[in-house]
C-alpha cells in the first residue's frame, strides 16, 4: 500500500495519522489468510454494550472464490464498483439488532459495530493494507444473495 502521513493540527499516535481510504488498489496483491484473521481478532477486542460483539463480518476473498466475491461486488453502488473492482477482499459488517443475553433490543449494535469496524481499519493500517469503508451498497440485495 502507498504510504500516506496525515497532517495533522495536532499531535495524534502514529497509526491514526496512516490510516486513509484509497481508492487505487494492487489488482494483483492479495491478502492472506491470516491477514484477514487479524483483522477480524482486531474487530473483535472492540468494546461493545454488556460485551456482547454485536457484530459480524461475511468476507469475500477475490483470489479465493472470485464467483462469490462477484456476487458480494455486485451488491456495491456503481460509484463504488468502479474503484472497489481491484479490491482483493471485500468485508461487510452486520449487526445483530438484539442482545445475545436476553434478546432485548440492543440501541447500541450499530455504534458497537462501528467501534469494531475502526479496530479492523487501524489493524490494516497496522499491516500496510488499505481498508475503505463504504455505504454505498444495496442492503437488500446482500440481504438475498447471502441469506442475511
Amino acid at each position: 500500500m502507498l504510504e500516506k502521513i496525515t497532517l495533522t493540527t495536532a499531535p495524534i499516535a502514529d497509526l491514526l495519522a496512516r490510516r486513509w481510504s484509497p481508492r487505487a488498489i494492487d489488482p494483483n496483491q492479495p491478502v492472506s489468510r491470516q491477514q484477514v484473521l487479524a483483522l477480524l481478532e482486531a474487530a473483535r477486542w472492540a468494546p461493545s454494550c454488556f460485551g456482547d460483539q454485536p457484530w459480524r463480518y461475511l468476507v469475500w476473498d477475490r483470489f479465493r472464490d472470485a464467483a462469490t466475491w462477484q456476487q458480494a461486488f455486485a451488491c456495491l453502488a456503481e460509484g463504488n464498483q468502479i474503484w472497489a473492482r481491484n479490491a482483493p477482499v471485500l468485508l461487510l459488517s452486520v449487526a445483530a439488532p438484539h442482545f445475545g443475553h436476553n434478546h432485548a433490543p440492543n440501541r447500541w449494535a450499530q455504534y458497537d459495530t462501528g467501534a469494531a469496524s475502526e479496530n479492523l481499519c487501524l489493524q490494516a493500517a497496522a499491516l500496510g493494507l488499505a481498508a475503505h469503508q463504504m455505504g454505498g451498497f444495496d442492503s437488500d440485495k446482500a440481504k438475498a444473495t447471502f441469506n442475511i
